[in-house]
């Protein structure tokens, strides 16, 4: 996604860091990779983290600390 097409719909963004973040864990580097740093993937952990089952994936892939999947500050069970 560029700036100019990127979607307002969480879904399209959260699919978008969904894929992006297992594309790095297989160890295959995106075309926003340079130098061991990649812009992209940054954004796709920070988007992924603002959802419960974005948290639960970064979790079970090792990039997140277990006790931080759970429910979001304020929200109610």
């Amino acid at each position: 996604m560029t700036s100019t097409d990127e979607s307002a719909r969480p879904v399209d963004r959260f699919e978008s860091a969904r894929l992006t973040v297992i594309q790095h864990v297989d160890d295959r580097a995106c075309f926003h990779c340079s130098d061991n740093e990649c812009q992209q993937h940054a954004w796709a952990v920070e988007e992924l983290t603002r959802h419960a089952g974005g948290r639960f994936l970064l979790c079970r892939l090792g990039l997140l600390p277990a006790a931080s999947h759970s429910l979001p500050e304020g929200q109610l069970r």
